[in-house]
């Protein structure tokens, strides 16, 4: 049995997972148990009312219980911490891990947008690197499915920012406040967005490729923590289960994820930190192919202001052993230039 949210990412994930394990286990019968998180139902910041645990906390609740063998998550979604008594089983190969901006105007950069434009996102880490970009950006809390959020963009000119289930403009958490720009947003056709910024990797397993032609480089937009990839967790006793997923555990997307929740952890890091970090490997033409030992990551972390006008940064190499280390290197060089304060 496989827990997941409802949603229907969150749906095309756990199916995806379950065609796999079918796949290496024939004889095993695939069932599916579909609930609705707190994060799903509660309406304002995410922050205020929780954070990433809503999203997460139900489905988790459901392994833990007895009612399902396998609970399947977006990484990013996972607070830091795992809950007592859940163990990670697996984690598949990484998706694209980049950003992409969708737009009325079909804008095919953050540069193409009108002055003054309201970009939707609900991300602090987002907001704040579009304001570093683009200070006269108006952003607006923006919450809802990936279809919903594509509605609000691209076909519904009537709506206001915010108004999306979920939504509070000027709320506490919201943008509106600290974050708009010099200008207003008369430029969205009656007070609606004028663009958003989505991950690539949820509109590629929704089969709306179409709408991620604009893609951001990760120099400009470097994403969160754990950012397209896919947790599996299973009860830390159930043996069986642990065996049946591992063979879906991709090592290097597991070391990055590893190395990216390290550095949360190390900066104390919550959903409303503007922070974004990203480990990968580094394909370098002079290493050996098949020692993993001699492979490399590199490792990205920025954290900004939540205007975006200040940021702290860490951007090193090291080989995959030394990844730990690196990690501790970088907490501590970041949290000397001030990073929690800023947080």
């Amino acid at each position: 049995m496989i827990a997941s949210r409802r949603s229907e990412l969150a749906r095309v994930q756990a199916e995806a997972v379950g065609r796999a394990l079918a796949k290496l286990h024939p004889d095993v019968k695939i069932d599916y148990r579909w609930i609705e998180s707190e994060g799903d139902q509660l309406p304002g910041s995410l922050a205020e009312v929780g954070g990433k645990g809503l999203f997460t906390r139900a489905v988790d609740e459901a392994v833990l219980k007895g009612d399902a063998d396998v609970s399947v998550h977006s990484m990013k979604d996972l607070p830091v911490q795992l809950p007592p008594g859940l163990s990670l089983a697996a984690t598949p190969k990484r998706g694209d891990v980049r950003d992409c901006l969708i737009s009325r105007t079909d804008a095919a950069g953050v540069d193409d947008l009108p002055e003054g434009a309201t970009v939707g996102t609900s991300s602090p880490r987002r907001a704040a690197q579009l304001l570093r970009l683009r200070s006269d950006l108006n952003i607006q809390p923006l919450r809802g499915n990936v279809n919903t959020r594509i509605k609000k963009i691209l076909g519904d000119s009537t709506s206001t920012p915010g108004s999306t289930p979920g939504s509070t403009p000027g709320a506490s958490g919201g943008y509106s406040n600290s974050y708009a720009g010099s200008s207003s947003a008369a430029t969205s056709g009656g007070g609606g967005f004028d663009a958003a910024v989505l991950a690539v990797v949820g509109l590629q397993r929704l089969g709306l490729r179409e709408h991620a032609k604009h893609v951001l480089p990760v120099e400009a937009m470097l994403p969160a923590a754990g950012q397209a990839v896919m947790a599996l967790h299973c009860r830390a006793d159930d043996h069986v289960t642990l065996t049946r997923c591992l063979p879906l555990n991709h090592a290097a997307s597991a070391t990055a994820a590893n190395a990216e929740r390290l550095v949360l952890a190390g900066l104390h890091a919550s959903c409303h930190s503007p922070i974004a970090v990203l480990a990968e490997p580094e394909h370098l033409a002079e290493q050996p192919k098949r020692n993993a030992d001699a492979h490399w990551f590199r490792l990205r972390v920025r954290v900004f202001s939540v205007d975006g006008r200040t940021m702290l940064a860490f951007d090193d190499k090291c080989k995959t052993q030394e990844l730990r280390r690196m990690v501790k290197r970088a907490v501590d060089d970041l949290l000397s230039q001030g990073a929690a304060e800023l947080m």
